[in-house]
């Protein structure tokens, strides 16, 4: 490419789709520390629920946190979200 084409492309907005205006950006999320994955072990652990029970709350539950697809046959859950969720259910 050439400079120019280049400099064009680094200015670009990103947009989300074409019903946006140039002046419209993609949020970036700020992140102040890492994400931490919790496996299922640990999230049995840490709010101290069976698994069945776990799983149950996943089928039911939509305030539930999401899970992360890891590998093909690995999933985790974001620290954070399991925390929120916790102190919400403690209200």
């Amino acid at each position: 490419m050439t400079k120019l084409v280049q400099d064009a492309v680094q200015h670009q907005p990103t947009r989300l789709n074409r019903g946006m205006s140039d002046n419209d950006t993609l949020p970036v999320p700020q992140l102040g520390k890492a994400l931490r994955i919790l496996r299922m072990k640990q999230l049995v652990e840490r709010t101290m629920l069976s698994r069945a029970t776990l799983y149950v709350l996943m089928a039911t539950d939509p305030t539930f946190p999401r899970k992360v697809k890891l590998t093909a046959r690995a999933i985790g859950y974001v620290e954070s979200e399991v925390d929120a969720w916790i102190a919400a259910r403690a209200q």
